[in-house]
């Protein structure tokens, strides 16, 4: 058992790599790792053995899990760039749709692998069989063998915890905890351990000062402030309005990719959008995934980059976890929100109602607050098209004919980019598609976004004909992981880079619900800037919290999570221009300590700014 486990953890991290011969080097000079790796992963089948009471059924149990592991972890690699999370254990409620966006071919030997190693389990029970349970003298012996691996596995979250037993063996070991770039983590210290070092997650770090004196005075320094700002704004009742939030899944304009070209352009429509409206580039923490992130800071304005670095999945790991969760839907009477695909992903429908939205509708609702009115797949893809989702939107401005906030997450552009269309024009070349393989996925995903780019336009062009004011904000999150060809490091901010922007229907431009297209300090945002862009365009007045994020979008840069170089993060200035927090003046530094303070009291703190009038 320990030798098939030896060989499973060193084939985990050839996976990790990418390389064979840089795996083996890595057994050779991580030796500690692997042996305690491997030696725990052990210890778990020493215990089912004592648990099921057979030894060859527990064994191939065992490495079933490991196989499993190795499997799903190469997969997100290749999708993502990123190692298996504890945070993503939250996708074992949907195998089915999962398994959809593995690598077929792969799954495929990874199954007749599997049936083969049950047969031959059958037959080593029949004809070699060793059984615990006929030794029941040991029953006390096989108690106390589950009994101590529960208690050591249960004491894997206290890794980072300094002074604590496991910490003192990660430090042994030559583990290196850092959380800023999981598959450069993975490289290190193997997936396995990465996995066990992302257990000990927490949400934030108490900041320097942090008291209930310190936020009264920060609640008076941003009502003085919002009372500026509102001077000059128009609107004072929100729910007059409607706005609506649009993620478009995986979109980012590939003519922006380094080292691509394309032979046509894809976006022409979106393009004229962006040309003649409030745009410009959304600073992205994700790469090929991520999607719930991005989300969940454009809602809140939270900055991800303020969080610890363990916390990888807000959604999960902040929302579910309080009974306390401001977001930009606290500001509307009637909230609403749209995903044509399954609500369980993310745990989106549990997060969605702590958020306060009121209806949630899914491929997978069903009741009548939860069931989609239009789902129909689009061309030969099992996914629902943009065209489709954006008919909810317009079922739901129908359905409830006073202001709102819809909130739509699109599903059309998602991986797997296979043959989902009935034609393809569009092609890529260049070193960041050199791969053909590659080069053919991003001829899939450029019919998709080209198709997403026609909806867009008329879904706009049908928001212009309602005699209400509507503003809409436009985002991708992410761009696809399909660019293997352009070295994540050497291009960290351009491949993080996507695109936004901000629409005022014909109403709200014809009736002052809109200050009209805005110029300055809009070219490179954080996602936590986008409801005080959003409440500047259709000149609505502000909370001392939202007078707080006009100042944050307008005074500091964009952030976001950097790469494995650094843990500080990313800031990037209008011009696109890297920045250091050391470099910030002193006027910046203090706004972003206020920041950082809101934040904590809000997601991790005791609340005081909750009765303050602060929020909304």
């Amino acid at each position: 058992m320990l030798l098939e486990t030896m060989v499973i953890v060193a084939i985990t991290q050839m996976l990790q790599i990418g390389n064979v011969d840089k795996g083996l080097v890595w057994v050779i000079m991580h030796k500690k790792i692997f042996v305690v790796t491997s030696l725990s992963l052990t210890a778990l089948g020493i215990s089912l053995c004592a648990l099921i009471g057979r030894f060859w059924i527990s064994n191939t149990v065992l490495l079933t899990f490991e196989i499993a592991f190795a499997f799903t972890n190469q997969q997100k690699l290749a999708a993502r760039s990123e190692t298996l999370l504890p945070s993503d254990l939250i996708f074992i409620k949907e195998p089915g749709e999962m398994l959809k966006m593995a690598d077929q071919g792969m799954l495929l030997k990874i199954i007749l692998g599997i049936i083969v190693l049950i047969l031959l389990t059958v037959l080593l029970e029949k004809f070699l069989p060793i059984k615990w349970q006929n030794l029941k003298r040991f029953w006390v012996i096989r108690i106390i063998i589950i009994g101590v691996t529960i208690l050591g596995f249960s004491n894997f979250n206290k890794i980072n915890t300094a002074g604590s037993a496991m910490n003192d063996l990660s430090n042994w070991m030559g583990n290196k905890i850092y959380f800023w770039d999981a598959r450069a983590a993975g490289n290190d210290n193997g997936p396995w351990l990465t996995f066990v070092n992302f257990l000990g997650s927490k949400t934030m770090e108490e900041p320097t000062g942090y008291s209930k004196q310190t936020m009264q005075k920060i609640a008076k320094k941003y009502t003085r402030t919002a009372e500026q700002i509102n001077k000059t704004r128009k609107n004072k009742d929100i729910n007059k309005q409607t706005l609506i939030y649009v993620l478009s899944e995986s979109y980012s304009d590939p003519k922006r990719v380094p080292n691509m070209k394309v032979n046509q352009n894809p976006v022409p429509e979106i393009d004229e959008i962006r040309k003649n409206n409030t745009s410009g580039l959304m600073l992205s923490s994700g790469y090929g995934g991520g999607t719930a992130n991005i989300e969940y800071g454009v809602e809140t304005s939270w900055d991800l980059q303020l969080f610890d670095p363990s916390m990888t999945t807000p959604f999960t790991q902040v929302v579910m976890k309080s009974n306390y969760n401001s977001s930009v839907v606290d500001l509307f009477k009637r909230k609403n929100a749209i995903h044509p695909f399954l609500g369980t992903f993310y745990q989106r429908r549990e997060a969605y109602k702590r958020f306060g939205f009121q209806t949630f509708r899914t491929t997978d609702g069903k009741d009548k607050n939860e069931k989609l009115k239009y789902q129909k797949k689009i061309q030969k893809s099992d996914l629902v098209g943009d065209n489709e989702a954006y008919k909810n939107v317009l079922w739901q401005l129908n359905k409830e004919k006073r202001g709102q906030f819809i909130n739509l997450v699109t599903m059309q552009n998602h991986l797997p980019f296979t043959d989902k269309y009935n034609e393809y024009p569009f092609e890529a070349s260049g070193q960041a598609v050199a791969n053909p393989e590659r080069k053919e996925q991003v001829k899939h995903y450029m019919q998709g976004i080209s198709l997403t780019s026609k909806y867009t336009k008329d879904f706009l062009d049908q928001l212009d004909q309602y005699q209400r004011p509507i503003t809409v904000v436009w985002y991708g999150d992410h761009l696809p992981g399909i660019y293997d060809g352009d070295n994540l490091n050497d291009y960290y901010v351009p491949l993080h880079e996507t695109d936004y922007f901000i629409y005022s229907n014909k109403y709200a431009r014809d009736h002052g619900d809109s200050v009209g297209k805005q110029t300055d300090h809009v070219q490179v945002v954080s996602p936590n800037s986008f409801t005080a862009l959003a409440l500047k365009q259709m000149n609505q007045k502000v909370s001392p919290f939202y007078a707080m994020m006009t100042q944050v979008t307008e005074q500091l840069p964009a952030q976001s999570r950097g790469n494995n170089d650094t843990s500080d993060g990313l800031l990037v200035d209008s011009q696109n221009k890297v920045l250091q927090e050391k470099n910030l003046t002193k006027k910046q530094k203090e706004l972003l300590n206020d920041y950082r303070l809101v934040q904590y009291d809000n997601t991790t703190g005791k609340h005081y700014l909750k009765n303050m009038n602060f929020m909304k």
